[in-house]
C-alpha cells in the first residue's frame, strides 16, 4: 500500500539540498489533501483552469547567500507517489515576480509533476520592484537583480530535483521548465546561461530583449507627453477597430483577428475628419489621434526619426496597459501610472524614486532608453542568440507569442528567432517559435488560444516528435475542469486552428474557421 501524503510529508525525511555559494537556512514540510484551486482562464502551457482533490507534500527550502544579506525560498510541490508522473518541473513568475505561485504550481501538479519555483528574494505576484530595486537613492541592488534575472533560476532547479530524488527516491527522469512573460524570459535565461537544468523549455512570449521593450512600454506615454494629448479609451478603441476591419481579411477570414499584422498598410491619417461614436457621442479623429496610434504602431522613434525598437500590431488592445487612460465625466484624461516600465526606468536606470518621466525630451527619452541597455543587458537582456550549448546537450526550446500581445511586442521574438537562426541556419532542430494570431499575453484574446503545449515540449524531448505546428482552440469550447474540448469523439474531431511554424503562417482555404482543415500553413 502507498504511504499517505501525512505519512511521509516530513522535513526530517529529506536531507538539505547542496548549493555552490548558499547556506540552507531551514527546511519545511507540510501534508496539503483534498486541494483545490480555479485558476479563471487557461494560462501559458496550461489548458485545463479548474482543480480539485488533489493531494501532495509542500516542502519550502530557505537558503542565503553569505555576504548578500538575502532570503531565498523555493517551494517544491509532491503529488502522491501513485499520481507522479516520474518528471520535474521548474515553474515560472511574471511581472517584477521570480514565481505567480499557485497559478503554475497547481497545473503541474493536477498533471502528475514534482514542481518547484522561486521568489528569487524578490516580493510574490507583483508588477512593482519598488520594495527592492534600491539600496539607496543612486544606488540599484544590482546583486539582487543579478540573483532575480539569473541565479535564482539555476538554484531553483538544483534544489527542487534534490527534494524531488530525496521525496521519491528516485531522480526525476526528465525536467522541464514553463512560463509566460517573466517567466519566458526566464525559460531563454535558462537555455542561454544554464542549458544543462532542463530536457525542455517552453518558454512564450518571453519578456527577452529587456531593456529595449521595457522602454519601449513607456513609449506611447512618452509621445502623449510630447502631443500634451491623452485621449479617452473609446477614441483609441476606435482607431483599433477601423485598423482591424481594414486587415482582418488579409488572410482570406474575416473572424475580428490580424493574423498578417506586418502586411497592413493601414493609414491612421486617412481618417482625419471622419467619426466615429464614443459610447453615444459622435467624435471625430483628430490629428494628434492619428499621430499617437501611428507612432505606438510603428515603435519608438529617436529625435532623428531612427528606428529604436518594435511598436504594437495594429489590432492590440493598447488601452489596457501600454496607453491606459483614466476619465472624468468632463472627458478629462490623464495617463494611468504602470509600475512596470516605470520602475524600470526610474528606479533601475535612473536610480531616483523622484525622476520625473512626463516631462522628457525625445532626446532624453532615447538616453534613458539607452543607459538601460548599458547598464543591465549582461544582466537580464537575455537575448544572447548563441544556443550552441543548449543545442549540444540535445535540449529543447519552444516558444509561441501572440500576435495581439499588448505588453510585449510580438515583433521582439521574431527579432531574436531571426538573430539565433543567423548563427545557426538548423536551429529549427532545438528552437521552435509559432505565432498565435489574436491571442493576448499569455491569456487568451480574440484568436484560439495554444492547448496542449506541455504535451508537446514533452513528445519532442521524449520521443523525437518535432512540432510543425501547434493547435489553437475557441476557449469558450474548453471544460475548464478537464482542459478537453467539450463533446465527445467525431463532435470534436479536427476541431481547432493551426500554429504555424514560423515563418510559415496561417492561410484560410475555406469551410468552418473552427476546423483545422479550413487553413493551411504557407510561406510569407
Amino acid at each position: 500500500m502507498t504511504p499517505l501524503i501525512t505519512e511521509v510529508c516530513s522535513a526530517q525525511n529529506i536531507p538539505s539540498p547542496v548549493v555552490f555559494g548558499a547556506t540552507i537556512l531551514g527546511i519545511e514540510a507540510t501534508p496539503v489533501t483534498n486541494f483545490s484551486h480555479d485558476a479563471g482562464t487557461p494560462y501559458s502551457v496550461w489548458t485545463k483552469s479548474q482543480f480539485a482533490g488533489l493531494n501532495f507534500c509542500n516542502v519550502s527550502v530557505t537558503y542565503t547567500h553569505p555576504g548578500r544579506g538575502d532570503e531565498i525560498h523555493v517551494q517544491t510541490l509532491l503529488p502522491e507517489l501513485d499520481n507522479w508522473n516520474g518528471r520535474f518541473l521548474g515553474a515560472s513568475g511574471g511581472g517584477w515576480s521570480a514565481t505567480l505561485g499557485l497559478l503554475n504550481l497547481i497545473p503541474a501538479v493536477d498533471a502528475g509533476f514534482a514542481v518547484a519555483d522561486t521568489d528569487a528574494g524578490a516580493p510574490v505576484n507583483s508588477l512593482s520592484s519598488e520594495s527592492w530595486a534600491l539600496l539607496s537613492p543612486g544606488n540599484p541592488d544590482i546583486a539582487r537583480l543579478d540573483t532575480f534575472a539569473g541565479q535564482a533560476l539555476h538554484e531553483q532547479s538544483i534544489i527542487g530535483k534534490s527534494i524531488t530524488e530525496s521525496y521519491y527516491n528516485q531522480a526525476p527522469a526528465y525536467s522541464y521548465f514553463a512560463g509566460c512573460s517573466q517567466g519566458g524570459r526566464q525559460g531563454n535565461m535558462l537555455a542561454q546561461r544554464y542549458p544543462e537544468d532542463y530536457d525542455g523549455i517552453a518558454a512564450l512570449a518571453p519578456a527577452i530583449n529587456w531593456s529595449q521593450f521595457f522602454a519601449g512600454m513607456f513609449w506611447p506615454r512618452q509621445v502623449m507627453y510630447e502631443l500634451n494629448y491623452f485621449p479617452q479609451p473609446c477614441e483609441v478603441l476606435a482607431w483599433t477597430a477601423a485598423a482591424t476591419e481594414a486587415c482582418d481579411k488579409l488572410d482570406g477570414l474575416v473572424d475580428g483577428v490580424v493574423s498578417r499584422p506586418e502586411s497592413c498598410s493601414f493609414d491612421p491619417f486617412s481618417l482625419i475628419g471622419t467619426g466615429y461614436k464614443c459610447d453615444a457621442t459622435s467624435m471625430t479623429f483628430t490629428t494628434k489621434g492619428a499621430s499617437l496610434v501611428n507612432a505606438i504602431w510603428t515603435g519608438p522613434r529617436d529625435e532623428e526619426g531612427a528606428f529604436e525598437w518594435y511598436g504594437y500590431p495594429v489590432d492590440t488592445n493598447i488601452t489596457s496597459v501600454v496607453a491606459s487612460t483614466t476619465c472624468d465625466t468632463t472627458g478629462h484624461c490623464e495617463i494611468r501610472p504602470w509600475h512596470l516600465p516605470e520602475d524600470w526606468l526610474r528606479l533601475w536606470v535612473a536610480a531616483d524614486p523622484d525622476f520625473n518621466l512626463t516631462n522628457m525630451t525625445r532626446l532624453e527619452y532615447t538616453e534613458l532608453a539607452h543607459a538601460g541597455l548599458n547598464h543591465y543587458d549582461s544582466i537580464i537582456g537575455t537575448r544572447d542568440p548563441d544556443l550552441s550549448k543548449f543545442r549540444d546537450l540535445g535540449r529543447k526550446l519552444l516558444s509561441w507569442h501572440g500576435v495581439a500581445d499588448e505588453y510585449i511586442p510580438v515583433n521582439g521574438s521574431l527579432d531574436y528567432h531571426g538573430r539565433v537562426h543567423e548563427l545557426d541556419a538548423n536551429a529549427d532542430d532545438y528552437f521552435r517559435l509559432f505565432l498565435a494570431p489574436g491571442v493576448e499575453h499569455c491569456l487568451p484574446g480574440v484568436g484560439p488560444y495554444p492547448t496542449n503545449v506541455m504535451q508537446t515540449i514533452m513528445d519532442w524531448v521524449e520521443k523525437g516528435v518535432a512540432p510543425e505546428q501547434l493547435v489553437a482552440q475557441n476557449v469558450s469550447m474548453i471544460d475548464p475542469t478537464t482542459g478537453e474540448l467539450f463533446g465527445q469523439g467525431n463532435r470534436t474531431e479536427g476541431m481547432g486552428r493551426p500554429l504555424c511554424l514560423y515563418p510559415l503562417e496561417q492561410e484560410y482555404v475555406g469551410g468552418d474557421g473552427d476546423q483545422l482543415s479550413s487553413f493551411r500553413c504557407v510561406a510569407r
